[in-house]
C-alpha cells in the first residue's frame, strides 16, 4: 500500500463511521420521543371520568344535554380523560342495561368497573323558584365510593347554564374560577353583573280598594239633599298600571309607572284618576316604593261646616248673612273647597306614597302595595293587588 491510498482509505472509513453514527443517533432519539409520548399519554396523574346519571328538574335542557354540557366543561379539567357520550349510551346498550335507571352509587360503581374508568361523574341541576341548584358527585370506582361533592346554588338565569357548570366544575376540582363570571352568576354573590341581571316587568291590570277620610270622606257621606253623595267612605278601585324601567344598579331598578284608575263604581260613581310615580324596585326580593302627583276629576264647591255640622256653601252665608246693605260680615268658619255634588267639575290633584312586594309563582308575578295620599282636607289610603305573566329582560 501506497502512502498516498492510506489517507483516502482512512477518508473512506471515517465517513461510513460517522453517517452509521448518525443514522444510529436519529432513530434513538426518534424512539426515546416515542416513549416519551407514550409514557406522557398514560402517565399516572391522568384519569378517566364518565359521565352518567345527570338529573333535571324544572329546566327545559334535558338529562342528555346537561351529561354533554358537564363531559365539555370536564374536558378542560388538567389529566382528565372522557369517554364520548355515545360510548357510553353503547356500553349500557350492549350490556342490557337502561341507562336511565342506573342512579344508585352501586350501579354506577358497577358500570364504571366495567367500562374500565377511574370515575364517575355524576349530579343534578333543578331550579327551585329563583333558583338553579347544580349538584355534582365524583366516585372513586376502585373504592367503590364518592370522593368529593359539591353543591352550588345561582340566579334562575338559563341562558348562562354553561358558565353555571364551569363553575361548579372547578369547584369539584379545586380550581378557582373567574370572579366576574361567579359574582354575575352564584345566588350568594352580593355583586351582580348588570348585563345579565333579571329584570322583571310589572305592567298589568290592578285593583283593590280605597278609603277616604277626614272632611272628604264626610262628604262622600253626607246626603244627596246636602250636596253629599250618600256614599260609604270605602270603594273599589280597578285600573291598570304600565311602567318603564329608566336606570339599573346592580338589583336596583329604577322605574316610571303610569297608573290610571276608576274608583266608585261598586257605588255606582265614576270617578276617575291619574298617578303617576317615580319607583325603586330590588329586583331579588321584589320590594319596592315609589311616590309622585296623583290627578284625580272631582265635582267640588268651596263651602264651610256650620255649628251644626251642617255642609254649606260659601252663597249660602252671604244670602243669610247679609244685610240691609247686601253685604254680609266675615265668614267665621273655615271655609274650603270640598266635593260636592252639585259643585263644577274640577281637576284636583295630590301626593302618593306607595310601597308594596312582589310574590311569584312559576312564571306568574302578583304585586300587591299599599299607599296613602294626604291633603289637607283628608286623607286617601288603600291596597291594590295585580298580576301578569313575567317578562324578562336584560339591560344592554
Amino acid at each position: 500500500m501506497s502512502a498516498i491510498g492510506l489517507p483516502q482509505i482512512l477518508k473512506s472509513n471515517t465517513m461510513k463511521t460517522i453517517f452509521k453514527t448518525a443514522l444510529i443517533l436519529l432513530v434513538s432519539v426518534n424512539f426515546i420521543g416515542t416513549l416519551k409520548g407514550q409514557e406522557s399519554f398514560q402517565s399516572p396523574n391522568q384519569k378517566s371520568i364518565a359521565v352518567m346519571a345527570m338529573e333535571t328538574s324544572n329546566i327545559v335542557q334535558e338529562s342528555g344535554d346537561i351529561e354533554s354540557l358537564a363531559a365539555l366543561k370536564l374536558q378542560s379539567i388538567p389529566n382528565v380523560i372522557v369517554p364520548r357520550k355515545y360510548d357510553v349510551i353503547e356500553h349500557f346498550n350492549n350490556r342490557n342495561i337502561s341507562i336511565d335507571n342506573c342512579l344508585s352509587t352501586k350501579c354506577l360503581v358497577e358500570e364504571g368497573r366495567a367500562m374500565e374508568v377511574d370515575y364517575v361523574l355524576t349530579g343534578s341541576v333543578t331550579r327551585y323558584g329563583e333558583r338553579i341548584i347544580i349538584q355534582l358527585s365524583l366516585i372513586d370506582i376502585e373504592k367503590g365510593e364518592i370522593r368529593a361533592t359539591d353543591q352550588n346554588e345561582y340566579y334562575n338565569l338559563g341562558s348562562e347554564l354553561e358558565g353555571m357548570m364551569e363553575i361548579s366544575m372547578n369547584n369539584l376540582f379545586d380550581i378557582e374560577s373567574d370572579a366576574m363570571l361567579k359574582n354575575a352568576l352564584e345566588k350568594n354573590s352580593d355583586l351582580v353583573d348588570e348585563q345579565i341581571v333579571e329584570r322583571i316587568n310589572l305592567t298589568g291590570p290592578r285593583m283593590g280598594i280605597g278609603y277616604v277620610g277626614g272632611l272628604q270622606g264626610q262628604r262622600l257621606m253626607d246626603s244627596k239633599s246636602n250636596n253629599g253623595y250618600g256614599m260609604f267612605p270605602v270603594m273599589t278601585q280597578f285600573g291598570y298600571q304600565f311602567e318603564w324601567q329608566y336606570m339599573s344598579a346592580g338589583n336596583m331598578q329604577a322605574l316610571i309607572e303610569f297608573i290610571p284608575l276608576i274608583s266608585g263604581m261598586d257605588q255606582g260613581r265614576f270617578i276617575p284618576s291619574v298617578t303617576l310615580m317615580n319607583g325603586f324596585r330590588h329586583s331579588r326580593t321584589g320590594w319596592e316604593f315609589a311616590f309622585g302627583p296623583t290627578f284625580r276629576l272631582n265635582q267640588t264647591a268651596e263651602g264651610y261646616y256650620d255649628d251644626d255640622g251642617v255642609w254649606r256653601r260659601t252663597e249660602y252665608w252671604e244670602k243669610t248673612q247679609g244685610g240691609e246693605g247686601g253685604s254680609a260680615p266675615d265668614n267665621p268658619f273655615y271655609v274650603h273647597e270640598n266635593i260636592d255634588s252639585k259643585g263644577d267639575y274640577k281637576l284636583n290633584y295630590g301626593f302618593t306614597l306607595a310601597a308594596g312586594k312582589t310574590f311569584k309563582s312559576g312564571h306568574l308575578n302578583m304585586p300587591i302595595n299599599v299607599y296613602v295620599t294626604p291633603s289637607i282636607n283628608g286623607v286617601l289610603a288603600g291596597a291594590s293587588f295585580g298580576f301578569n305573566v313575567r317578562k324578562r329582560s336584560k339591560n344592554i
